[in-house]
């Protein structure tokens, strides 16, 4: 027989293929008979059974962000969020349990099938899931096809999603605990993510961790025996994988050297002794090689969040930047990313950051806008609210970027104006359907019209409340 059948907890039938797809920690995956689900059966020994099945009830049907809710599609997206729970060995032979170790009496877990845009095919001709660790380790990589490996947008993007998944999490009082480029899956080619293996979430005053995370990943607290895993531990490990997935290396991964014996100083170098290799003070697991591309050329806010988390909370968990700090910072952060010059990249370009491409040495040859953005504080008074956005040709503007109240998040994606260079000129075009004011001349720009984009010119672009103020400068090669 190529299938075997069993039955949810909820009374759907299961088919479900004889043979896995995969294996982890605890479970044996299977495929249904229609690719669309998979079922994992735990294997092994669990501690608590009872403990396990209750969580995933828990897990399943009370904190599943998927199942109602105006922004239930979206994290149907980004989550591998369980659907069903299977207990019991109805239908199912002694042999296969016998064969897979599974445990007695069985318990499983039906997740959704990740999309296809989660999977690629390496050079070898193998069908392979987009766990992290295929685009951010160096040999893996050579493993990729070209068109997979993505650009340093994109995977801004991957980011951008991976912090909104987490904050989702943490904000609902769940960790994930085991947060790791094998429990993360991204897609560098759409800049896409989608966080997996949430059937092991700590549930407040329920279930306590069941794993301790995996090695690279692990806080410090957890490793010297001081923390267990919890939404702090998290916060370190999404570092990490912000850190490791646009900058292709281990924030803590230096050449200090612990002790002699190689278990003592993995354990120290990611534990007691750990350092952050880009600490701007402590030189001594700085690497050798300076990296080509190193932290503060993600810009002013990404830097600051790896400071914040890998030198300040390091060993000081509390004091570590949150998941919603993350999705803030990368939104800031893709406002800034400009084209290379020689084009199939991105970086980013702001005041005081060199005016050239990282990835390419290709540099910018002539004077680039930027718009910063300013709070309607009320009364005509506006203050700086240290964002900008720097400007390319027909580089967008949003409705999130026109009022402090509105969040990319849950905004819709429609237009409100786009920047163009024509003539030799920079010009604005407002396409919001409403006026936008021109503060120097008190005059407006109309819908369809356009403004030149000159040095100190003030726009508002909304006149509702919370409407920003934006005004432009140029950013000269040239420098002055």
């Amino acid at each position: 027989m190529q299938y075997l059948t069993t039955t949810t907890t909820t009374g759907k039938e299961i088919v479900f293929e004889r043979e896995p797809i995969t294996a982890g920690g605890e479970k044996v995956v299977f495929f249904t008979r229609d690719h669309k689900q998979v079922v994992g059966f735990f294997y092994g020994k669990l501690d608590d059974p009872r403990e396990r099945r209750n969580r995933l009830e828990r897990i399943v049907n009370d904190y599943n962000p998927t199942l109602e809710g105006s922004q239930a599609e979206y994290w149907k997206k980004h989550f591998c969020w369980p659907v069903d729970i299977v207990q019991g060995e109805r239908g199912i032979p002694p042999e296969f349990i016998q064969r897979h170790h599974l445990i007695r009496p069985m318990l499983g877990v039906v997740c959704p099938a990740y999309r296809p845009n989660f999977f690629f095919r390496d050079r070898t001709g193998n069908i392979r899931e987009k766990k992290g660790r295929w685009f951010t380790g160096e040999k893996s990589r050579k493993l990729l096809p070209a068109d997979e490996k993505g650009d340093f947008l994109r995977y801004l993007q991957c980011c951008s999603v991976m912090a909104s998944a987490v904050r989702r999490l943490h904000f609902a009082g769940l960790a994930h605990s085991d947060l790791s480029h094998n429990n993360v899956l991204i897609d560098p080619k759409h800049g896409d993510a989608c966080v997996i293996d949430i059937d092991s979430l700590v549930v407040p005053g329920l279930a306590p961790p069941s794993v301790m995370g995996t090695p690279g990943y692990i806080a410090p607290e957890v490793i010297t025996g001081k923390g267990l895993p919890s939404i702090e531990t998290d916060l370190h490990a999404l570092a990490v994988l912000m850190y490791e997935t646009l900058l292709l290396r281990h924030p803590l991964q230096g050449p200090k050297i612990h002790s002699q014996r190689p278990e003592q100083d993995e354990l120290l170098s990611m534990g007691e002794g750990a350092l952050y290799i880009e600490h701007p003070e402590d030189t001594s697991n700085r690497l050798k090689k300076p990296p080509t591309v190193p932290a503060w050329r993600m810009g002013p806010y990404l830097d600051a969040l790896f400071q914040k988390t890998f030198v300040t909370g390091l060993h000081k968990p509390k004091r570590r930047a949150s998941a919603s700090e993350w999705e803030k910072c990368l939104t800031k952060t893709l406002d800034l990313i400009h084209p290379s010059p020689s084009g199939n990249q991105w970086f980013v370009l702001t005041r005081d950051m060199p005016m050239s491409c990282p990835y390419t040495n290709a540099p910018i040859t002539k004077p680039v806008p930027i718009m910063d953005f300013y709070r309607d504080k009320g009364g005509g008074a506006y203050s700086d609210e240290q964002q900008s956005i720097t400007i390319w040709h027909n580089r967008y503007l949003y409705k999130w970027h026109a009022s402090s109240k509105l969040s990319p998040i849950d905004c819709d994606r429609t237009p409100i104006a786009y920047f163009s260079f024509y003539q030799d000129k920079w010009w604005i075009v407002n396409q919001s359907g409403e006026d936008m004011v021109i503060v120097n001349d008190q005059d407006y720009l109309r819908q369809g019209t356009a403004a030149e984009l000159t040095p100190g010119l003030q726009i508002l672009l909304s006149a509702e409340d919370g409407g920003r103020l934006g005004i432009v400068s140029f950013l000269d090669p040239k420098g002055g």
